[in-house]
């Protein structure tokens, strides 16, 4: 018997797990992964009904299979040009489900069977390498115990095999404690390799994703924004950074710090143009960079998420910076940009002033702040009607008030961007439109009355973690606003001409509140510690171990202070800023150290738990004890009968008669009288097992 068909069967439901996370994570749609999985389906109906003879059902020949290849080869070139847009990694995996299904109907020998296993490993490193969700993990256990299994039982169809065993019985492995143990001793094995092994590279996230790695665009950061960039943002739930303060939070709401990020000052048809960039920030002593002259009075610290773009948000209030950037730019505005685009989550700390201070140049450096090329006489005369007269000052809020009381907030619906002038057309026709049109239609009333303006995007609110104790900025919380000259102040201020019914409302009230902070609380554990753990961070874990280890040997140490100097001299200290003390979130957070113990733990009793838990029926006992007594030295066949056995074990292990003799009677009297064992005499029975287990030694 050569269970060909147990093999096959093994092979298609292990195929059919394989590419489960691919569309979740949007890397195949869902119609490909469809067809896949029907087919796969189709092959276990195919083989259900089979029998073992490897000519039983006729299976694809190898000219058949070279054909099939030979027709795919248009279609894939087809893939890569038009429907995968010159992206290689949806037409190859199409290409290897293709493949895989062609490979299972043609499994007409045996090592056909382990070259389709090497096809499903393939794709299942294709959905492990594109998943960034923690999700994934689930998946990567049920895949590993099902590969054990899998491989488990081809070893023991191969024994049967060759002990020419035909009983359908025999089919079943009797390795499930091995399973079980295999699977969780890889899991904790690949936890600490995981931490230790060199990283060779940035981590592989090259875009900020929603909650099942769907990329979205940074709207708003990008060198040209559209009018209605931010609004197509609005309705994400995704994080786009976090923000922790050193000591007591600023007195400010959550709902009204902004976060600036990138500014504009030309306007050409329905688009803004990024400010060009004025040069870069100075830096001072190690990882610090001045913004300004004025020093910090607290600190704070960020993680953004990755954004695909060279901008940097910092509140509105930042003076400092301490990121480890070799340098970084500021532009004509005042936002802050990177060397490069963030493709993966980057940590910096921020000095902050008691008050907003905004970076921009004066208006005589850059004349693009009174850029009239958009504005027309409609625009100038209602600017002229509102603003009055007083100091520009009075003028830019009398503007802003009128934005604000009398124009409605909307994102659906909108028609202007079709036309010429999509600001006149918000200021004289539809009379409502998204944050975007609001400072737009702002910045050019300014201009027309001669004071130098500008578009500013970021951020604006937030939502407080209890968990963390962070703030979370999420992508609805992106913002645009304006920034106008005040020259009796020699100072650039910021006005928001949005109703406050369009601005971003992030608090969120009530147990699903509750719930999405908690769940906001793993996924930061998880982007931190597992997409974006690198080099740093190991550094880390060994200067902590090495500061622990000294530790305990200072205890044991008679000069105390010597040992102190030596630990004092860490070559793995990372680099800090006199003084300011560093603080990072450490994978020995007291948190996480507890929570990691806790999973540990219950891992460990719940495997412990299955190994030591009683029989559910006689029929478990009465083979449990079949198996003890073949371990302690004796000969038990197949063929031995239940009063057989009792007989041999009292001849064998007198010891372990009694308790042996009442397993048997349990088994015959549940087995083949019918009988249902009461709840004592289940007890009796577990009692029973283990005490002759406990018996059962090899004779001397």
């Amino acid at each position: 018997m050569k269970f060909a068909r147990e093999k096959r069967q093994i092979l298609g439901w292990w195929a059919l797990l394989a590419p489960l996370p691919l569309p979740l994570n949007e890397v195949l749609g869902w119609g490909s992964v469809g067809l896949y999985s029907l087919a796969v389906l189709a092959f276990l109906w195919r083989t259900r009904e089979s029998h073992d003879s490897q000519n039983d059902l006729r299976w694809l020949p190898n000219w058949a299979m070279n054909l099939l290849g030979a027709a795919y080869v248009p279609l894939f070139l087809f893939d890569l040009r038009v429907l995968g847009g010159g992206r290689i990694v949806g037409p190859v995996l199409r290409l290897g489900l293709f493949a895989l299904v062609v490979k299972l109907f043609a499994l007409g020998r045996e090592r056909d069977k382990w070259q389709a296993a090497i096809g499903i490993f393939f794709i299942f490193i294709a959905a492990m390498g594109t998943s960034v969700h923690p999700s994934v993990v689930f998946y990567l256990a049920a895949f590993v115990a099902l590969g054990l299994a899998l491989l488990a039982r081809f070893a023991w169809f191969h024994v049967l095999e060759g002990f020419g065993r035909e009983e359908a019985a025999l089919a079943r492995v009797p390795l499930g404690k091995f399973l079980v143990g295999a699977t969780v001793a890889a899991i904790l094995v690949s936890i600490p390799l995981f931490a230790i092994l060199p990283r060779v590279r940035s981590p592989y996230i090259v875009g900020r994703g929603a909650p099942m790695g769907t990329e979205l665009e940074a709207a708003g950061f990008s060198d040209d924004v559209t009018l209605d960039g931010i609004g197509k943002i609005r309705n994400s739930r995704g994080v786009a950074l976090r923000l922790a303060w050193s000591g007591a939070p600023p007195r400010t709401p959550p709902e009204e710090l902004r976060f600036k990020a990138a500014t504009y000052d030309l306007f050409r048809g329905s688009s803004w143009r990024r400010s060009p960039t004025a040069g870069r920030v100075g830096r001072g002593a190690g990882v610090r960079y001045r913004l300004t002259d004025v020093p910090p009075r607290r600190w704070a610290r960020i993680w953004l998420q990755p954004t695909r773009s060279r901008s940097l948000p910092l509140p509105s209030d930042a003076v400092a910076l301490e990121i480890t950037s070799l340098s970084l730019f500021v532009d004509q505005g005042g936002a802050i940009e990177l060397p490069l685009p963030a493709l993966e989550l980057i940590e910096y700390r921020v000095g902050l002033a008691d008050r907003p201070i905004l970076l921009a140049e004066p208006p005589e450096r850059n004349p693009s702040v009174l850029d009239r090329q958009a504005i027309t006489p409609r625009i100038t005369a209602l600017a002229r009607q509102v603003a009055k007269t007083g100091t520009v000052a009075e003028r830019a809020a009398r503007i802003e008030r009128h934005l604000t009381r009398f124009y409605s907030y909307r994102t659906a619906g909108l028609g202007s961007l079709g036309r010429a002038n999509p600001v006149e057309q918000f200021l004289f026709e539809s009379r409502s439109g998204h944050c975007e049109l609001f400072a737009s239609a702002m910045v050019l009333m300014l201009r027309s009355q001669g004071i130098p303006a500008r578009l500013a995007t970021g951020y604006l609110g937030g939502e407080f973690n209890p968990f963390e104790g962070y703030l979370i900025v999420r992508d609805s919380n992106a913002h645009a606003w304006v920034e106008a000259w005040l020259p009796e102040e020699g100072i650039w201020r910021t006005f928001d001409p949005t109703p406050p019914a369009g601005r971003p409302n992030a608090t969120e009230q009530g147990l699903l509140g509750v719930a999405r902070q908690a769940y906001d609380y793993l996924l930061f554990r998880w982007d931190r510690y597992v997409l974006t753990f690198g080099t740093a961070d190991q550094l880390e874990i060994f200067r902590r171990l090495h500061g622990m280890w000294t530790s305990v040997r200072d205890l044991f140490s008679r000069d105390r202070e010597r040992g102190t100097e030596a630990g004092d001299k860490n070559p793995l200290a990372l680099p800090t800023v006199t003084g300011e003390t560093s603080e990072r979130i450490s994978p020995f957070d007291g948190r996480v150290v507890l929570a990691v113990v806790l999973v540990l733990g219950s891992i460990l009793a719940a495997l412990a738990y299955l190994l030591r838990r009683g029989p559910a029926t006689a029929a478990d006992a009465y083979r449990r004890l079949r198996a003890r007594v073949a371990r302690a030295g004796a000969k038990v066949p197949e063929s031995l009968p239940p009063l057989a056995l009792r007989d041999l074990v009292e001849e064998r292990f007198p010891a372990a008669a009694a308790p042996s003799a009442q397993v048997v009677s349990f088994y015959l009297r549940q087995t083949y009288a019918g009988e249902e064992l009461s709840v004592a005499e289940r007890e009796s029975l577990v009692t029973a097992l283990r005490e002759a287990e406990e018996r059962l030694r090899p004779a001397s």
